[in-house]
């Protein structure tokens, strides 16, 4: 089963106010002529677009064979089913690969924690409790 994240506002307004600073950074570089400083400020540019549309396009959470992976952009993350020692629904601002607040908490192995947003919480929740009860 798979799992794509949901996705606040908060995050485009993010990743719209980072490519905007950058854009008018870039144009501040511009126009001083450094070609070297053009070139740096072309890559930042790339980088600022290139994350956020790699998360939005990529942050999802897999099912299978007895394993939850997890996968934000250049990110990764597998929880074993078998060590999840409890689910639940969480607003934390904490890291995680989770584009939206609307959050699940999954604890599992030793003291570990991974915050996720999946667009339909309850039937993931549901998902990973059935699956780790067979």
């Amino acid at each position: 089963m798979i799992f794509k994240s949901a996705v606040d506002w908060w995050f485009y307004a993010i990743a719209g106010l980072s490519v905007f600073l950058v854009i008018m950074s870039l144009w501040v570089i511009v126009q001083t002529s450094n070609g070297g400083a053009i070139v740096l400020g072309v890559g930042t540019l790339l980088l600022t677009l290139g994350l956020p549309i790699w998360l939005l396009l990529n942050t999802e959470y897999r099912i299978e064979s007895n394993l939850l992976l997890i996968r934000s952009g250049p990110f990764r993350w597998t929880v074993p089913i078998d060590e999840i020692h409890s689910i639940e629904p969480s607003r934390s601002v904490l890291s995680s690969p989770a584009l939206s607040l609307n959050r699940v908490k999954i604890s599992y192995g030793s003291g570990k924690q991974v915050l996720v947003s999946p667009q339909r919480r309850d039937e993931f929740m549901q998902a990973l409790g059935d699956y780790g009860q067979e």
